[in-house]
Parts: structure tokens; sequence; C-alpha cells
């Protein structure tokens, strides 16, 4: 008895120890599933149906590796990557990166409106009242932005992430749409184990778009500087790499009932609709996989959208800011850090109005994906520069990369750089013949 008790103990604090790191990890991850990711699943779906399901493994294990790395420099160092980056490699070096990361993050902003917008498009469809809901989202749009920029001003990190951690839930919708749209499970199965390739520039194109919307450098960036924020150093970092772990796989799960449920209702039923806009996706759930699935996907819509449009400026703050050597945190007043909450706000405010300039709304699916993709182009170099940071005995001492662990993210940026080039040669193709 004695003996159980002790292990019941040894448990308990276990966990208890984890759940105090949950937090960067999980929120940085599964935000990935944004406006623009579900946007790419779907379509993926739609397009190729569970064609580009094989993805998401070798996705996952990339998605796993650059994560963990990044959690390690913050804790061993203390420091947020752009700090590490201007401080390892100049300012050069550094301005360029956060330029390109700047413009591809502004790009997922303004998608990330598009969604909450695209969101009340499919329940104003639902209801069988579009025009009124068309007024709603004029309303809508200002005050979830305004609600937005009173949490991230006005409370403490501490405080916010409690309310990410609450949006996480909302995710359940999707494999609850995919589970209504009754998709062949073992034909699904058999398609994320056994690779199929089609050399074509929409498919390169599509697959560029869910590398970029899994693993992108904006992740990192946040993820790194919300550790330091939540105060995570070397001595939590054990119980910290598993939280960021499940971060991980539980983002790419839902990819895959996304990806199954599209591929069901848009791929494999005859007669489906054409997809011209998000909102599309979504009404062609409504009829073929029953009366609750568009709801169900507006409403991970909407939510995704929501936590992507106040994570993506903050993690776009952070990393300017630290680049720049500003003051920044959710942590800090206006008065000790005004150029974070001032970035903070011009790229909140400004990705909200874009979205609703009238007639614009035929873009919506255009932004979504083009940001993606925007974001899978540029992750090649910006690995480079992550994995020789982590490759640095100097920086990280006894936490530098293992040699296993160099050899397989080297690997990564090649395949991945590859991948790059063979978009660009289809793309050409398809133009010059």
């Amino acid at each position: 008895m004695p003996h159980r008790f002790l292990a019941f103990a040894r448990a308990r604090r276990r966990l208890l120890a984890i759940l105090a790191v949950v937090g960067p990890g999980l929120i940085t991850a599964t935000v990935d599933n944004d406006s623009g990711g579900i946007a790419t699943y779907s379509l993926a779906g739609a397009l190729y149906g569970f064609d580009l399901l094989w993805t998401l493994i070798p996705i996952t294990v990339l998605l796993i590796i650059t994560m963990e790395m990044s959690a390690r420099l913050g804790a061993a160092t203390g420091q947020g990557l752009a700090d590490l980056l201007r401080e390892r490699f100049g300012v050069k070096v550094t301005f360029w990166m956060l330029l390109t990361v700047l413009l591809a993050n502004y790009g997922t902003i303004i998608s990330e409106f598009a969604g909450i917008a695209s969101s009340i498009d499919i329940c104003g469809s639902a209801t069988g009242y579009p025009e009124v809901f068309v007024w709603l989202k004029y309303l809508l749009v200002p005050l979830l932005t305004y609600g937005i920029w009173k949490l991230i001003t006005e409370y403490d990190y501490k405080k916010i992430e409690k309310f990410f951690l609450i949006s996480i839930l909302f995710y359940v919708a999707y494999p609850i749409s995919a589970y209504l749209a009754k998709p062949d499970w073992g034909s699904a199965m058999k398609a994320l184990v056994v690779p199929t390739w089609r050399f074509d520039a929409g498919y390169f194109f599509t697959m560029i778009g869910v590398i970029g919307t899994t693993i992108t450098p904006w992740m990192q960036f946040y993820l790194q500087s919300t550790l330091i924020e939540k105060g995570i150093t070397l001595k939590d970092y054990d119980d910290a790499k598993w939280e960021v772990g499940l971060g991980c796989i539980t983002t790419d799960v839902i990819s895959f009932f996304i990806i199954v449920a599209c591929a069901v209702t848009l791929n494999f039923t005859p007669g489906a609709p054409p997809v011209a806009g998000i909102e599309d996706i979504g009404k062609a759930l409504i009829p073929l996989a029953g009366g609750y699935a568009g709801y169900l996907f507006a409403l991970g819509l909407f939510n995704a959208s929501l936590f992507g449009a106040a994570i993506l400026p903050l993690s776009t703050a952070f990393a300017i800011c630290e680049g720049m050597g500003w003051e920044r945190g959710m942590n800090k007043t206006y008065d000790e850090a005004p150029w974070f909450y001032w970035i903070f706000t011009s790229l909140l405010i400004t990705g909200a109005v874009i979205v609703l300039v009238p007639g614009i709304s035929f873009l919506y699916l255009a932004v979504m994906r083009v940001s993606q993709v925007a974001q899978g182009l540029i992750l090649p170099p910006f690995l480079y520069f992550l994995v020789k940071l982590g490759d640095d005995r100097n920086l990280l001492g006894e936490y530098v990369n293992p040699p296993w662990l160099s050899r397989l993210s080297w690997a990564s940026f090649y395949i991945l750089t590859v991948i790059n080039i063979l978009l660009l040669g289809s793309t050409l193709k398809e133009l010059f013949m």
C-alpha cells in the first residue's frame, strides 16, 4: 500500500508539473489551424481528395523538431528568437528575415479577419437570411477587433493564456464535421501512410500551402517569446517539451479531419458545388453532410480566425521588437513597451479594415491560400538559421542539437528547398508550354 501511495504521489506531482507549463506549446501549435490553415486543408481535400493526407506525417515530425528546438533555445538562453538572430547573424540578416516574416504575417492577419467574415456568411446561408448576416458582419468585425485589443492591452499574460486555452476546445467541431460526412475511414488511413505524387503546379502549390500553414516562422517567434513571458527555464524544460509535442500532434489530428471532411463532401460527391470562396466549403457541408455540419464548420472557422487574429499580430510585434531591441511583452504596460503595443494595434486594426472594404469578399479565399503558400516559401531560409542556432554549442552547451537531430533537421531543410524549386519549375512549365 505505501508503494502504491508513493507511485500515485509521484504521478500526481508529475501531472501538476506538466499542467504548470501548459500554454505556450499547445496554444502556438493549435492556433496554426487558423483561417488560412482551414482554407488550405479544405482545398487540399476538395481538389485532391485524400491524396495529400500522407504529407501530415512528415509535416508533424518536422513541426515537433522545429517547435522543440525553439522551446529549447528559449529555455536555455532566456532570449527570444529575433534576439538570437541579431546577436549571432547580425542586423542585416535579421532585418531581411523579419521583413519577409512581416509581409507573410500581414497577409495571414488579413486572412484571419476574412475567416471571421466568411464564417458569418456561412451562417447566413445556413439560416436562409444571408442579407441580414452581411450587415451583421459590419457590426461584429469591429466589435471583435476592439475586444481583442482590450484583451491584449489590459490583461497580463496569465489571464490571456486562459482565454486562449479555452478557445482550443472549439476545434472539436472539425472531427464532428468529418464524422457527419461519413467518410471511408479505411481509404483515409491508407492515404495517410501511402504517398501519392502528382507532378503538376497545382499539386505542389497546395502541398507548399499545407506545409506553410502547419510549420510557420511566426510560430517559432511566438513560442519562444511566450515561453519567456511565462518564465519557463531549463528546470521546466523536460515538462515543457511534452506540452509542445502534444500541441504539434493535436494540430495535425485536426488537420486530418478537415481534409477528410472536405474530400468527402467536395471531391468524392457527384454534383458537389464548385469552390469559389471559403464560405462555399461551409455551405457545401450543409446539404451533403447533415444540417449541423455547416454550422459546426462555421463555428470552428470563426473560433480559429478569432484566435489567429489575436495571435498573429502579437507574434509579429514580438519578433519586430526583439529584432530591434525594443521592450515588449504582454506583462508590460504601454508606457514600458510603446512600440510593441503600437505595432500590435496597427496590424490588428488595418487587417480588420481591409476585410470590410465593400466588394472584396471574392478575394478572401485567395488571400487565405496565398498567405499560407508564402509562409511555406520563406520556411527553408528560416529553418536554415534555426538549425544553425540549435547546432551552436557555444550558445547551448549541453543542450545543443544531438547529431541525429541535426542531420534530420538539415535533411528537412534540403527537402523543403527541393519542393519549393519543383513548385517554381512546375509553374514556369505551365506558363511557357
